[in-house]
This record gives structure tokens, C-alpha cells and sequence, in this order.
């Protein structure tokens, strides 16, 4: 009887040792499962942090290469194209013919001078303003410098009417420089066609502003048309 006491004493104790030892095993693998998780789990949370930085880098990158591009092919003071801005939008036009236009503000000296060139800056927005409203969409306008714009017509009919529109877009209405400051600005218009705009734009270029010289001589607020193509 003793024996079989003893036997059941000892096996109870080695169940228990093993159900322990089973627990403690337990427990190191949970704990070790839990460690590995945390690990795991920074990994992850360091990997999408990399990501969005990544991602946040990338899109500062490409703002500040479109800021970039804006700013080398735009006039700062008007936001219209530059002269490089004006020869890229030309460059992706698949048939550059219509005609080429030199628009120069008359008497723009004697505004500066008058006025002050803050007030003169402010006469080159509104002009690039109402320009840029009577134009459409297909033409392309731009500051050259100045009180100089050019702008590109894709249209080989009707071009009177039109520049007929931008004289009267520029003078129909005063230009308010301040609260207690309003001045009338007129502008000149000179039209040459032309039929390439890359082979022949030197060309039509100086035709156009000899037909602005003509306008200006007949009196200003007016338009002249080369009537000769550029080939």
C-alpha cells in the first residue's frame, strides 16, 4: 500500500513538473511570438513611414520642377508665356500656320513717366488681362518684353475682326492705376502671315512689327496687316 502511495505521489509530481515545464515552454514561445510581432510590426511601420517620405519627396520634387519650368517659360509680372515659353507652346503645334502679331502699348514711356513704373506695371497686367480675354484658345499669347506682346493666331481668315476685338478689348474702358487714378491706354497692332512658323518666324516677325511702325504712324490704336506671306 505504501508502494502504490509512493507511485501515485511520484507520478502526480512528474505530471505537474511536466504541465509546468509545458507552461513555461508556452510562455517563452507566446512571449517569444509577441517579440517577434512588436518586431515585426516596426518593420512594417518603418517600411510605410519610408514610403510616405518617399512619396511626400517625390510630389515636393515634381511641384518644385513644375514651379521651375513655370517660372523659366512664364513673364513673372503678368504670368503670360515668355519668349521661351512662347517658342515651346509653338514647338508642340502640329500645323503652325495663321498669322504672327506685334501688340505694343502706345505711349508706354509717358505712363511710366507720368505715373511711375509701379503704376506702369500695373497698365502691363490689365493689357496681358484683356488681351489674354479676346484671344482663344488655340492662339498663343505672350510678354516678349516691355510693353511688347506677340501673339500666335492659328487661323488664316477673319483676322481683322480680331484684331479689331483686341484694340477695342484694351481701350473701351479705363485703366484704373488707383482708388482716385484712371487712365484710357490704346494699343498698336502689327499682322504678318505666316505659313512655318520655324522656318519663316524671323521673317514675319519683322514683317509684322514694319506693320506696326505703319500703325503707329497712322495714328495708333490701329492695326496694319503685311499682306506679303512669309515663304
Amino acid at each position: 500500500m505504501k508502494k502504490l502511495c509512493f507511485l501515485v505521489v511520484l507520478l502526480s509530481s512528474s505530471a505537474v513538473e511536466a504541465v509546468s515545464d509545458a507552461v513555461i515552454e508556452y510562455q517563452e514561445v507566446a512571449a517569444n511570438t509577441i517579440m517577434l510581432s512588436i518586431i515585426l510590426a516596426i518593420n512594417l511601420l518603418f517600411f510605410f513611414s519610408l514610403l510616405t517620405i518617399a512619396g511626400v519627396l517625390s510630389k515636393k520634387r515634381a511641384s518644385a520642377l513644375k514651379a521651375a519650368e513655370t517660372s523659366a517659360n512664364h513673364d513673372p509680372l503678368t504670368a503670360l508665356l515668355n519668349r521661351r515659353g512662347f517658342e515651346a507652346a509653338m514647338s508642340i503645334k502640329e500645323d503652325a500656320r495663321g498669322f504672327l502679331l506685334i501688340v505694343d502699348i502706345d505711349d508706354f514711356k509717358k505712363i511710366n513717366d507720368t505715373f511711375g513704373h509701379s503704376h506702369g506695371d500695373k497698365v502691363l497686367q490689365q493689357v496681358s488681362s484683356r488681351l489674354s480675354s479676346v484671344v482663344r484658345s488655340g492662339d498663343v499669347i505672350a510678354r516678349l518684353g516691355g510693353e511688347e506682346f506677340v501673339i500666335f493666331v492659328c487661323s488664316e481668315d477673319k483676322i481683322e475682326k480680331l484684331a479689331d476685338r483686341l484694340l477695342k478689348g484694351v481701350s473701351s474702358e479705363p485703366f484704373y492705376l488707383d482708388s482716385d487714378v484712371s487712365i484710357q491706354v490704346t494699343v498698336s497692332v502689327g499682322i504678318a502671315p505666316i505659313n512655318n512658323f520655324f522656318e519663316n518666324y524671323e521673317s514675319a516677325y519683322q514683317k509684322a512689327d514694319s506693320s506696326l511702325y505703319e500703325a503707329k504712324k497712322q495714328g495708333k490704336n490701329q492695326f496694319a496687316i503685311s499682306l506679303s506671306h512669309c515663304v
